[in-house]
């Protein structure tokens, strides 16, 4: 059984993210500075030993201290140095390092110490410089040195101070970070909350948002990481709204160009099946069938103009042969040629007639502008089918010598369900509306005009060619 996944908010997201990040950088960061400072300390308080060190050899060598056996100060248990009746501390005060030292004249003979280090061995030769020993429990850091009147000394600190300072370098860069760290997120969730403002906006927006309304959503004042998502949101919210256009244009349609034969035919219907006479039964059922028949025309038609929209909302525009496309149409409409027994000729550029365009598209207007020409010309008649290149443009010519249309009525045969009054062909006015559409999508013109075959219409249509 599964469970249900919500996932996070952006800005919940946003916000771990951000303060990952800040741990991400911060920690190491902080080690190191950590890691430097005592590096440095550490130089310091070596710097500060050898000092002292260099210092009380001096004293010595002048005499400060002693250098007689006789003269040898009393090394008290308490970590003092007595001398001539003069106390010196050696006891650290508070923050202050526990300290010792031993000094040796040039024969190696003990000649000042502290209690604290008054019995350690005399250094050797090699231990000269800094070391870190163990004395009683503690680590202690020496140093030793050689000076110009040949003395030995010996000075060394023990580590709790260091320590101390160390573990105050831990507090100083670690407090800051736990106590940081959550105000830090909550300033960040703020900041993204604010940052965010414009997603709330578009969605209020959105919410408020009438359906069918075509007004796009204001994309220029909107920051640059959610303009090509409002931009995106407008060309969706655009289809949709011309799917549900062409959804009720259908529906219209199929309402109004299907009542009339239906009834017809169900008239012709209860006629036949109330009539006694076997002729008028004939008659009444031939009736029907033409009812039927033209019913079916109709239907095909609307649902050629609806394969029409959605196929050109639906597809991009590809690199499309002109000749082959009417080629296939000649050849689809070949019962319809043979039935009235019409000349059809196709004649074009011998280099391919290319353009931009939908395929479904322009299969619907050489179907419709040739089955026009067919149906409206006379048993014997000739539709010609000329294509040429004119300049950067493709010239497509398709007439006829059957009635045309007078010319003060031609623009008029373009509006969806108009049909001449004087024909009598089988036609619903849907045809060249379709024509129209795939002449718009093309961005095409389209002009009717007189027939050089003496009588007829003359279709020419327009449009841009790809280049060879």
């Amino acid at each position: 059984m599964g469970t249900d996944v919500h996932p996070a908010s952006l800005r919940t997201r946003l916000t771990w993210l951000i303060i990952a990040v800040m741990v991400v950088v911060l920690i190491p960061l902080g080690w190191i500075s950590y890691r430097r400072e005592l590096r440095e300390m550490n130089e310091l308080l070596d710097g500060r030993l050898a000092q002292a060190g260099r210092t009380l050899g001096t004293l010595i060598a002048h005499g400060e201290l002693p250098m007689r056996d006789a003269d040898l100060p009393d090394i008290a248990q308490n970590g003092e140095v007595r001398h001539h009746g003069v106390v010196v501390s050696v006891h650290p005060r508070n923050y202050e390092p526990e300290v010792g030292f031993q000094a040796y004249d040039p024969q190696g003979e003990l000649i000042a110490a502290t209690a604290n280090l008054a019995d350690l061995p005399a250094p050797t030769s090699d231990e000269r410089g800094f070391r870190d020993i163990r004395r009683e429990g503690r680590q202690w850091r020496t140093f030793t040195l050689q000076n110009r009147a040949n003395l030995v000394i010996r000075i060394g600190e023990r580590s709790d101070n260091r320590e101390d300072i160390a573990r105050g370098l831990v507090i100083e860069h670690t407090l800051p970070l736990l106590i940081g760290l959550p105000l830090l997120a909550l300033l960040v969730s703020l900041a993204v909350k604010r940052g965010l403002r414009p997603v709330a906006v578009l969605t209020q927006m959105l919410d408020r948002r009438t359906p069918g309304s075509r007004t796009p959503m204001p994309a220029d004042v909107a920051p640059s990481e959610i303009k090509p998502l409002i931009v995106a949101l407008n060309q969706q919210l655009e289809r949709l709204e011309d799917a549900l256009d062409r959804e009720h244009r259908f529906a219209t349609d199929v309402a109004h160009e299907l009542r009339t034969p239906l009834a017809a035919t169900m008239i012709h219907l209860e006629s036949a099946m109330i009539a006694d006479d076997p002729a008028e039964v004939t008659f009444t059922v031939r009736h029907a069938q033409q009812s039927m028949a033209r019913l079916a025309r109709r239907i095909e038609q609307i649902l050629a103009m609806a394969r029409l929209e959605a196929g050109a909302a639906s597809q991009q525009r590809t690199r499309l042969d002109l000749a082959r496309i009417a080629t296939e149409v000649i050849e689809e409409l070949a019962p319809l040629i043979a039935e009235k027994d019409i000349a059809v000729s196709l004649s074009h550029d011998d280099a391919p007639l290319a353009v931009l365009g939908h395929e479904v598209a322009l299969a619907a207007m050489f179907r419709n502008l040739i089955e026009n020409a067919l149906r409206y010309t006379e048993p014997e008649g000739q539709v010609e089918v000329t294509m040429r290149h004119a300049g950067a443009q493709a010239v497509v010519d398709i007439c006829d010598n059957g009635p045309g249309i007078p010319e003060a009525r031609r623009q008029a045969v373009f509006q969806r369900f108009h049909r001449e009054v004087e024909s009598a062909t089988r036609g619903y006015g849907l045809g060249l509306s379709i024509v129209q559409r795939a002449i718009e999508l093309h961005d095409a013109s389209i002009e009717l005009l007189e027939s050089p075959l003496g009588r007829g219409l003359l279709v020419r249509i327009r449009m841009a060619a790809e280049p060879a």
